[in-house]
């Protein structure tokens, strides 16, 4: 996937999974926009405006823009690289606020089933994450996120 269009699903990655459980925090957007100005992989992109048109979208959308969201990510022609970078996102916007949300992990899980990576090369990766990097239960396999999202 081309470089720009990368990084926005990586900034789309990391609002989805923040706002999954329904609620956004200043600290999650806090850290997506240290991401956003401090890694090498968001490097020249200019993510203020498309951060805020996606925290828009999913706030009046809910969850049919997370699974408008996974579906993009179906289709999304990664590499491997490009893969475990999208994990990183999603683990350190999930890890944020400092407390994990069920909705979290299972957004995760519907989110690497879509990727061709082996759990066991992203555990290797990421070995602290190891308890919810895991699909105890099967997340993986659902078609949609079904949870229900109302935003204040």
């Amino acid at each position: 996937m081309k470089t720009e269009a990368f990084q926005n699903l990586l900034l789309k990655s990391a609002v989805s999974v923040i706002a999954c459980d329904g609620s956004i925090e200043e600290s999650e957007i806090s850290e997506i926009r240290n991401m956003a100005e401090n890694e090498i992989y968001f490097m020249g992109f200019d993510f203020e405006e498309p951060l805020e048109e996606t925290l828009k979208t999913i706030k009046e959308k809910g969850s049919t823009a997370i699974n408008d969201y996974l579906q993009e990510v179906a289709v999304a022609n990664l590499n491997d690289n490009q893969e475990l970078l999208l994990i990183e996102v999603l683990i350190r916007a999930i890890e944020s606020d400092e407390k994990v949300e069920p909705s979290e992990i299972k957004f995760l899980q519907m989110v690497k089933s879509k990727l061709k990576t082996s759990e066991e090369t992203i555990i290797t990766k990421f070995p602290k994450q190891m308890n919810y990097l895991i699909d105890f239960n099967n997340y993986g396999l659902h078609q949609e996120f079904t949870d229900e999202l109302k935003f204040e």
